[in-house]
């Protein structure tokens, strides 16, 4: 039931996407809601519900926006290492913390490749824009967008989970 609410979480933010975040813009970005709800499923269920639902949203935010599923993918990919080095580093950060730089990082770098691969489809290389214009109103609206939601369900008696993956050998799982 859990693995069907997260998909349906991520299926719900692929549709907002397309629909609702483009009537919101600040700049010339709009909050990346697929994003966002990637980086809520990690700090609240874990790094393996978000290691099956990245390829999924990445496939379904593509096939709603024709865009590349492909250039999705590789913009929502820094989710999974930003939170496990986050968690495995020397600064020793809470939970909303981790969070936060979580989306911020992953949210930089999704911009950033979102926006690489608009240049090599034939927009201007205007970087200067590019950081004025998408990368700091974006990474703002993902702010806000987290707070929205990430406070609610603090208040509501969620409790984040780790973003640890359990070690062992290479035959330790069969």
């Amino acid at each position: 039931m859990k693995a069907l609410a997260l998909f349906a979480l991520v299926f719900g933010a692929a549709i907002a996407q397309v629909t609702v975040a483009p009537l919101f813009p600040v700049g010339g970005a709009v909050p990346e809601l697929v994003l966002l709800s990637l980086c809520l499923v990690a700090a609240f269920s874990g790094p393996v519900p978000v290691m099956v639902l990245t390829p999924l949203a990445a496939l379904m935010h593509g096939m709603l926006a024709d865009r590349d599923a492909g250039l999705l993918l590789l913009a929502y990919l820094p989710v999974l290492p930003l939170g496990a080095a986050l968690e495995d580093g020397p600064l020793p950060l809470g939970h909303a913390a981790r969070t936060y730089v979580m989306t911020a990082g992953a949210g930089a770098a999704a911009r950033s490749v979102l926006a690489i691969g608009a240049m090599l489809g034939g927009a201007p290389a205007l970087f200067g824009a590019l950081a004025a214009e998408v990368l700091l109103p974006g990474l703002l609206l993902d702010i806000v967008v987290l707070t929205l939601c990430y406070v609610p369900l603090r208040l509501a008696g969620l409790t984040g989970s780790g973003f640890r993956l359990q070690r062992g050998r290479y035959f330790a799982h069969l």
